[in-house]
């Protein structure tokens, strides 16, 4: 019995030895699936970034091409812009160019409408347009505004014995003594041929007359050479007057008259003219 007992015990062992074994390999078998079953999670996480990075490799191809092409873009609007700012910097340098040019031939067509070309003195309308400013000063302030109109004496007998060219260079330098007989802010202009005006702003009667006398003594002094010897010249001077509002031609005629006066007088001296009854 003891042998059926040992011979019982002997199968069974081999039996838990087999269940044992078959227990390990069945844990095996389970680990193994359970590292497949990882593998497949790691495999699919694999996939997925693989196919995250291919997806941003191509936005990261496509953000560069992109940015290529901008730049691109920026260097040709850079370029564009360049030529651009090029092309309005010579425009603008001709401009000022342009506005100088035009600025000078302003100045020049003025002072040939200001300025008479031979004497140097101021051309007849201009002379009037700055009396007439001087007369609404007058108007407002009150104080005295003297026109004087002069006259070359024999004017036309130098021309006849010495020429034009005679004629003229004494008109240049009359222009000269005239400009160096006056006072600053007094006005003198050439009337027409060889008469002159002059106006003076602010200018008690006495004092102008004053001013003409000096003016005639240093026209007789003066001498021009000329030639082999020299020209010598007189004038003869009319003064009137600005009576206030009156229109300036009339102050104008009266000083006229007066000047027929003085040449009728013998020339090279100074008439103021005076009304009638003062006389």
């Amino acid at each position: 019995m003891s042998s059926d007992l040992l011979h019982q015990d002997g199968d069974g062992s081999q039996a838990d030895e087999g269940f044992s074994l078959y227990a390990q390999e069945e844990a095996v078998i389970r680990r193994a699936e359970g590292m497949i079953e990882q593998l497949d999670v790691v495999s699919n996480g694999v996939k997925t970034l693989a196919d995250a990075y291919r997806i941003g490799y191509r936005e990261t191809v496509r953000l560069v091409r992109i940015s290529d092409r901008m730049q691109l873009e920026l260097h040709e609007a850079n370029r564009i812009l360049s030529a651009q700012a090029e092309d309005l910097k010579q425009l603008n340098d001709a401009l000022h160019k342009e506005i100088e040019r035009r600025e000078r031939l302003e100045h020049e067509l003025r002072r040939i409408a200001s300025i008479d070309e031979l004497t140097g003195v101021h051309t007849r309308r201009y002379v009037l347009e700055l009396t007439e400013y001087e007369q609404r000063r007058l108007m407002r302030h009150g104080k005295g505004l003297i026109v004087l109109m002069m006259d070359l004496d024999h004017f036309k007998r130098i021309n006849d014995q010495f020429g034009h060219a005679a004629g003229d260079q004494l008109l240049r330098d009359f222009g000269e003594l005239l400009r160096g007989g006056l006072r600053k802010g007094d006005i003198a202009g050439r009337f027409g041929g060889e008469e002159f005006l002059a106006v003076l702003p602010e200018t008690e009667l006495d004092v102008a007359e004053s001013i003409a006398n000096r003016l005639c003594e240093q026209t007789r002094a003066f001498r021009s050479p000329w030639k082999d010897g020299s020209l010598h010249m007189t004038i003869s001077i009319g003064l009137a007057e600005v009576e206030g509002e009156e229109p300036l031609e009339r102050a104008i005629s009266r000083a006229d008259q007066a000047l027929y006066e003085a040449k009728s007088a013998g020339r090279d001296r100074v008439v103021t003219y005076r009304p009638a009854s003062v006389r």
